[in-house]
């Protein structure tokens, strides 16, 4: 009798133990994801800053290519809206990264929250 009491309490020990290691394991992943959300929001603003730099250089191109074409010069007008053409696709590129990352950072604290529920 006493054999059985022991075994039936090293089991409930077991399984106690199991579903704390368990709920110690979902903590960890939601712990895991929202560090993987943070660091894809740190990119999403670097990528906005870089897209604010770039609409800038596009006014700078602008501005320069006003400049030229009030002084005749429509090659060099040319050349400057160019560049600033440039710019500007290059400031969207930075902005659909800034969404790619949104998007992933949004994915992981799903992925958290789910694991949180799990706890």
């Amino acid at each position: 009798m006493k054999r059985i009491v022991a075994i039936l309490l090293a089991l409930f020990a077991l399984s106690v133990a199991s579903a704390a290691a368990q709920s110690d394991y979902y903590r960890k992943k939601a712990e895991e994801y929202t560090r993987e959300a943070e660091y894809y929001q740190k990119k999403a603003d670097g990528y906005r800053r870089e897209a604010e730099y770039y609409l800038k250089k596009a006014e700078g191109y602008e501005r320069e290519a006003s400049y030229y074409l009030k002084k005749k010069d429509t090659s060099r007008a040319r050349t400057q809206q160019r560049y600033a053409k440039e710019a500007a696709d290059k400031a969207n590129t930075q902005m659909r990264y800034a969404k790619e990352a949104d998007d992933k950072a949004a994915m992981y604290l799903r992925w958290a929250a789910d694991a949180l529920r799990h706890n």
